[in-house]
């Protein structure tokens, strides 16, 4: 419990950093489009980190295989660090931000308090704060519904062995890679809140077309899934979650080099707390059954419609390091 609690305090503050640095450093014309392309890197992580866990599972056996497993992950995570800490260029937003900070040459308006959570529900950007946490939970809610209750579905519900719900649930991964990496580009064509609305109508018909199945009894997935409307709608479900793709660009853009980082995480974390964290708790009791709990992910496309409607968008804004 003491090491999943040190690692998850490490990967935690990853999501908020590393998109305001992307954002502070990359090109405006194309930021979306590589927004997505890296938010997708997290389930190319998840494959790779399967295919790894199933190679020491099979050369050393089930009980030592997944020590050696977490063993070469962890190695392997320590000598990325190590190399990022080494050549991965800082911001020059972000250090001349920090040298007139020291220098005292920054207006009062301008300075951070020695707590900058505080000054996430300032006034001037409290109301993207909130609306930003609505945002993530949403989308945590999304995609916490598929990834939590797919693979029992399919096991359990479908009755589908082992070896064809992994596979089913790893196509579902490349859906949601390329969902990430499509509404990341489209942002930088039609803004960044329109691809997110855009992305939770594709999520609604997905999760309303497993809905009606599912409320009908006509929801099938068999060992030949590729010719089961249920695996498409299921797909349509995995894929979402493609508000993944543009949210962390979209909150970096809006928020000023001086908290960035703080409001980026801020609001990704509330966000994951309430949606990958309480909703879980009771969803299934809500639902009744694994396919209605599934099927109740259609909530989380229609708050970020809502959300997203309502939300600040500074898309392809030029950052700067006084703002």
């Amino acid at each position: 419990m003491l090491t999943r609690l040190l690692a998850g305090v490490g990967m935690g503050g990853l999501f908020g950093l590393s998109f305001s640095m992307f954002t502070e450093c990359w090109r405006t014309s194309r930021r979306g489009t590589m927004g997505g392309l890296i938010q997708s890197m997290y389930f190319l992580g998840e494959i790779v980190t399967v295919g790894v866990l199933f190679a020491c599972l099979t050369w050393f056996g089930h009980d030592f295989g997944w020590r050696v497993g977490y063993v070469v992950i962890g190695v392997v995570s320590v000598l990325i660090g190590l190399a990022a800490f080494r050549v991965l260029p800082e911001s020059r937003h972000w250090l001349e931000y920090q040298r007139q900070l020291k220098a005292g040459t920054l207006p009062p308006e301008l300075r951070r308090t020695r707590v900058p959570v505080v000054d996430v529900f300032r006034s001037n950007v409290v109301y993207g704060s909130v609306v930003f946490m609505a945002l993530s939970t949403a989308m945590f809610l999304t995609t916490n519904s598929v990834g939590a209750y797919l693979s029992t579905y399919l096991l359990k519900t479908q009755h589908l062995p082992l070896g064809t719900t992994s596979l089913v649930a790893l196509v579902g991964y490349v859906c949601t890679m390329i969902a990430y990496s499509v509404t990341g580009a489209l942002s930088d064509l039609v803004r960044r809140k329109f691809a997110f609305l855009y992305s939770c109508l594709f999520g609604v018909l997905g999760f309303a077309w497993f809905l009606v199945q599912v409320s009908t009894h006509t929801d099938h997935v068999g060992p030949a899934f590729w010719s089961d409307s249920t695996f498409w709608a299921l797909m349509m479900c995995a894929a979402a979650c493609g508000g993944f793709g543009v949210l962390g660009v979209w909150m970096s853009e809006y928020y000023p080099t001086r908290i960035r980082s703080t409001g980026a995480n801020s609001s990704y974390y509330v966000g994951r707390g309430l949606g990958a964290g309480v909703y879980p708790l009771f969803a299934l009791a809500l639902a009744g059954t694994v396919p209605m709990a599934l099927a109740l992910g259609i909530l989380g496309p229609l708050a970020g419609i809502v959300f997203s409607a309502i939300a600040p968008d500074r898309t392809g804004r030029t950052i700067k390091a006084l703002e």
